[in-house]
């Protein structure tokens, strides 16, 4: 089974109830009862942690719903990627240029490219940078 690379905007469906759906709830069960499948980069927990806040900030999430989503992030098995190299960082800048995309979601398509799996999104500029570099992804 190829590897599938999940951002952070999936895995915040997850956790913002209005924005849950019978495929995120399906990549979360499968990443809470199956390891080694799903991968992402360093920076996923700071933009998940970042999300939650600013959630919570706005409204749209209660305070102890931003504590238990960071257990219910940690429940699931994604293996996250150790810090860039140099090289690697620099062409993370070489696909946010070519590509568009913010450094942030050129981490991810490295990551995917590095790894020839799938791209599990909901962020349309990256999930179209991905299908031009000829990954699988899988929108919502």
């Amino acid at each position: 089974m190829r590897p599938w690379v999940i951002d952070a905007s999936v895995a915040l469906a997850w956790l913002i109830p209005e924005q849950h759906s019978e495929r995120t709830d399906y990549h979360y069960s499968q990443a809470r009862s199956r390891a080694g499948i799903y991968h992402a980069p360093s920076l996923w927990h700071w933009q998940l942690g970042e999300a939650l806040l600013l959630a919570c900030r706005g409204g749209r999430l209660p305070r102890a719903h931003y504590e238990r989503g960071l257990e219910l992030v940690a429940q699931a098995q994604v293996d996250i990627d150790p810090p860039l190299s140099l090289h690697r960082r620099s062409q993370v800048l070489r696909l946010a240029e070519s590509h568009h995309i913010s450094y942030f979601d050129a981490t991810y398509l490295e990551l995917v490219v590095r790894f020839n799996g799938t791209l599990v999104s909901r962020q349309a500029d990256l999930l179209q940078a991905a299908k031009a570099c000829g990954i699988a992804t899988e929108p919502f």
